[in-house]
Order: C-alpha cells, then structure tokens, then sequence
C-alpha cells in the first residue's frame, strides 16, 4: 500500500516566482547603462560576459561555489560585473558601482510570484509538511523570499550553497527529506526544470510534478515527471494531494 503523502517542496526560481524575467530586466538595465556610459562596450557582448564570468567563478566544482554560501548580494554583483568588465578591457569602478544599481533596482521592479503562489501555500500548509529547495547565491535567494514575504511559509529551506551540492544531486534531496522527517515515498517536488528539479526529484525516490507552463513537450532523453502541470494551483487537483485537502473546489 502506498504510503500517504505528508510533505511538499518547491522550487523557488521560475516555480514560485517569476526570476528569469526579473533577471533579464536588471540585466538589460545594466547592459544598456553601460552602453551609454562607455561606447566601446556592446551591451549583447557585455551580457555574455556577465554569463560567462559566473561560469568562471562561480560555478558547481569551482574553488567559487563555496563562496556562495556568505557572499552577500551586493559583492555577488560587483565581483561578477568586475570580471565582466575586466574580459573586456574595461577598468573604471564608477561604471561597476552605477551598473550594480541598475541591476539591483531593476530586478526589484521586476520580481514577482506568481499569481497563484501565496493561494496555493496557504492551502497546502494545514495539511503538510513544506519546504524549499534551491540553486543558487544564499543571500540572493533568501532576499528574494523575503522582499516576497515567502519566507514564513516554509518548514525547511534548503539552499544549494549552504548544503554544498545543487540540484539535481540526490544529496540535496535526501538532506531535505531529513529536515522534515520524511521517507522519500512521503515527499512530492514541484519544479519548473527537468534537469534539476524532476530528475534530481525521481532519483531520490520522491514524487515528481513538472511546473511547464508553457507545456513544452518532452523530449525522447528527457526525465519523465509522474505529474505534469501548466500552473501552480493546478497541484491542488492531483491526486495524492488532493486527499489530504477535504472539500476542496479549485476557484
């Protein structure tokens, strides 16, 4: 017999609330300040050489990764758009400092949840056990919780950089699963990345909901979902979970 489901955890980015947006706003924000500001810069190639030094740096297996977890946002930027710069041969702290600002008001401006996002939590926590788990600069992605008042919904936070290993490692999971007590057939992610979050999800041993609001089709090499959804509330209809909420109607 199938064991009841008793906890829940999300993704944040793009699953909760809508950062790729809220990113390629501050990024164009910048880009384009710095255009105006120095016209040898391109902004395009400014761009890619923002993407390009987070994978220098910062990325999963490098010395950087472990910095991760106590950088604070403002130094995550600065470090970035100094690396940025320098790989284009440009050496002026003003500009850096003023494209920092652009960045952090214009992801401000842009950073969103998702409609359903608040609805859906406050629905589901009477009735489970739930948490986060995230990739990503720990700072950064618990001010965005926080300046989105989500903080307060989560039994357990889970940041990549704080455990050491991102999605879709099953460490990550497994350490999730600990902080909340659970056995994997008792869990259920919910995240917008096959990559990461339904493969990591699945190798762990936990129910899988892909958030595909695009409803993208799935590729022959893609990791299958055991759900797939197009938005957040549409969770509340599945099965298992559905269950655990008596009497509800979804509208």
């Amino acid at each position: 017999m199938q064991k009841p489901l008793r906890g829940i955890f999300f993704d944040l980015d793009d699953t909760l609330i809508g950062y790729a947006d809220a990113e390629r706003s501050a990024l164009l924000a910048g880009c384009v300040l710095a255009a105006q500001v120095n016209p040898i810069i391109d902004s395009d190639t400014l761009a890619d050489a923002i993407y390009e030094a987070y994978e220098q740096r910062y990325t999963y297996g490098t010395p950087g990764y472990a910095e991760l977890a106590s950088v604070s946002v403002a130094d995550f930027r600065r470090l970035l758009t100094e690396d940025a710069l320098d790989s284009l041969g440009v050496h002026d702290p003003a500009l850096t400092a003023a494209l920092v600002e652009a960045y952090a008001a214009a992801e401000k401006e842009a950073l969103i949840a998702f409609p359903d996002t608040e609805a859906t939590l406050r629905r589901l926590r009477p009735h489970f056990r739930i948490g986060l788990i995230t990739n990503g600069p720990s700072a950064m992605q618990r001010e965005k919780l926080a300046a989105l008042a989500l903080d307060g919904y989560f039994e357990a936070i889970v940041v990549d950089t704080e455990f050491g290993h991102p999605k879709p490692d099953v460490r990550i999971f497994e350490h999730a699963a600990a902080q909340v007590g659970l056995a994997p057939p008792e869990l259920l992610f919910v995240g917008n990345s096959l990559a990461h979050d339904i493969e990591g999800a699945r190798d762990a041993g936990w129910t899988s909901v892909w958030l595909n609001a695009a409803m993208a089709p799935l590729r022959p090499a893609d990791p299958t979902p055991d759900f797939t959804i197009r938005r957040l509330s549409e969770l509340l209809t599945l099965p298992r979970v559905a269950d655990a909420l008596p009497h509800f109607r979804e509208g």
